[in-house]
């Protein structure tokens, strides 16, 4: 065990330093996935992707980075403190650099699962870095918030960044630039890291490796299954299988994990109803944020014409209204509400936001309903904000709440995988419906068309009828799935809001019971 560290003006100047090198690194990990997401539209025209491909380049970072993280902090007692934060960035900056430098979609997707699996290293390092650093009092507290803070504004800072390299430099550059911010995160971190501290028995790489297994055999057949909907059809016996397997190893997983003498995942993490409901709402905002973001992005380029500068500045109003809602929800309404009341309360204002998104029509302007919904999303995730972390971590020992942390961080992970996939898959198959029921009205309007204009259908004005209604109908079958994956996304946050608030009334009932 390490001795409690003195407060002199050294180790106070060490501990500020760990804190800096920690939310660069905090950055880097949160801003990955949002500038990304604003260049995906130039990385598909570059390296030729197809639709079913283009979500993977989101996927595969972020089902490596879910699915592993719990074994990263277990490779943590494994390789020591300082040597898995330093494999970690170089890891991470080297993977990127690949990433960046892609000649195809295959290098690309292989890269990016290589980024998420050092990202799954170094994201549950950070905690054990504060909580070695800041083992009590004020200090670690505000440690943990400024932690908590960098991971919104690196999400909505990943926005304006990516649009302005791409726009500049081109989409590589938002690959590239984790490698500078990687060197200075280490160099920023390279004398006052802590040395490793141990808790008990030394702790193998080995243990549990059949939960390990297990659990990353779910994530990842449920995830592919979602993909094999969107390539082919939810009926299709390969997504059957792939959705049916994911759906037995997560079974199988639980029960591995009830009886495992030092399970990957302990359930006992899930004891308690205020954790619960904290990893249920990271999993939730997870899904809702990264599926909503892909859509918006596409819209705003495609339809808006946007270049990707505009586009991650049409996302402040959203950041903006996030961080002024944290400060106003950790002032006045944590103490009052607690987390039985902001978490529920945080998703179903994201439900509403989602419920005015479907709203949007090939007419519509950003100040119409991109705008108010942007900023009604951003306020439901500023009331989550401020409670989603303490109540994750509430009522875990000091020595375990690296691992807490750790699975809030692969459930807004799992939870980003999650939407990606299931709105790619939905998104599909709806513009592919809509096409297809309208066919008969479309060859219609262009017989009246061609009609009108006295043309042929081979004609140059024939075929300038053709091209232009059928991009018409292209563009509101393309606005029709997004329109319809809103409201998949009010549903979900919505459902999952009641839960939480029955789940809160039960709690209440019990405890008036008792009184």
């Amino acid at each position: 065990m390490i001795d409690t560290l003195t407060h002199t003006p050294r180790t106070t100047t060490r501990h500020t330093t760990v804190l800096v090198s920690a939310v660069i690194t905090q950055l880097m990990i949160v801003l990955d996935l949002t500038v990304v997401a604003i260049a995906l539209p130039h990385m598909q025209a570059d390296l030729a992707m197809t639709t079913t491909q283009r979500p993977w380049v989101v996927t595969a970072y972020s089902l490596a980075f879910g699915g592993l993280v719990l074994f990263g902090g277990r490779l943590i007692d494994v390789l020591g403190l300082r040597r898995a934060y330093r494999i970690g960035l170089i890891g991470f900056a080297a993977a990127s650099l690949g990433a960046g430098l892609a000649p195809s979609f295959s290098v690309l997707v292989v890269a990016r699962a290589i980024q998420g699996g050092f990202g799954a290293l170094l994201a549950p390092t950070l905690m054990a870095l504060v909580n070695v650093t800041f083992p009590r009092g004020a200090g670690r507290g505000r440690a943990f918030a400024v932690l908590g803070a960098t991971a919104g504004v690196g999400a909505a800072a990943g926005l304006l960044i990516g649009g302005a390299l791409t726009d500049s430099l081109g989409w590589r550059w938002c690959l590239y630039v984790n490698v500078a911010i990687a060197a200075v995160a280490f160099v920023v971190g390279l004398r006052s890291l802590p040395p490793t501290v141990r808790h008990g028995s030394r702790s193998h790489a080995t243990d549990d490796a059949l939960g390990l297994l297990l659990g990353c055999g779910a994530i990842f057949s449920f995830v592919f299954g979602l993909n094999q909907a969107e390539q082919h059809d939810w009926t299709t016996p390969s997504t059957l299988a792939w959705l049916g397997a994911g759906a037995v190893l997560g079974i199988c997983f639980v029960v591995r994990e009830a009886r495992a003498a030092t399970p990957i995942l302990p359930l006992w993490l899930l004891s308690s109803p205020a954790r619960a409901a904290a990893y249920l709402t990271q999993f939730s905002v997870g899904a809702a944020q990264m599926g909503a973001i892909l859509y918006l992005t596409y819209y705003f380029q495609g339809f808006l014409g946007y270049s990707p500068l505009r586009t991650g500045v049409a996302f402040l109003p959203m950041a903006g209204a996030l961080m002024v809602t944290a400060v106003f929800a950790g002032r006045f309404l944590v103490a009052r509400l607690g987390a039985r009341g902001l978490l529920p309360l945080g998703l179903a204002v994201q439900a509403v936001a989602f419920v005015v998104f479907t709203g949007l029509t090939v007419d519509s302007s950003y100040a119409q309903v991109a705008l108010p919904s942007l900023m009604i999303f951003g306020v439901g995730e500023g009331l989550t904000m401020p409670v989603v972390f303490n109540a994750g971590t509430r009522g875990v020992p000091d020595s375990l709440s690296g691992l807490a942390s750790a699975t809030l961080g692969a459930l807004q992970q799992i939870g980003s995988s999650f939407g990606v996939a299931l709105l790619a898959a939905y998104a599909t198959h709806a513009t592919t419906n809509y096409a297809t029921s309208r066919a008969a009205a479309l060859k219609a309007d262009i017989a009246g068309a061609l009609a009108q204009a006295h043309a042929t259908p081979t004609s140059p004005a024939g075929q300038d009828v053709v091209h232009q209604l059928t991009n018409q109908l292209a563009n509101q079958a393309q606005l029709s799935a997004y329109s319809g994956g809103f409201a998949l996304l009010a549903w979900l946050a919505g459902g999952a809001a009641v839960l939480l608030a029955i789940g809160a009334l039960v709690m209440w009932l019990h405890r008036t019971q008792r009184s």
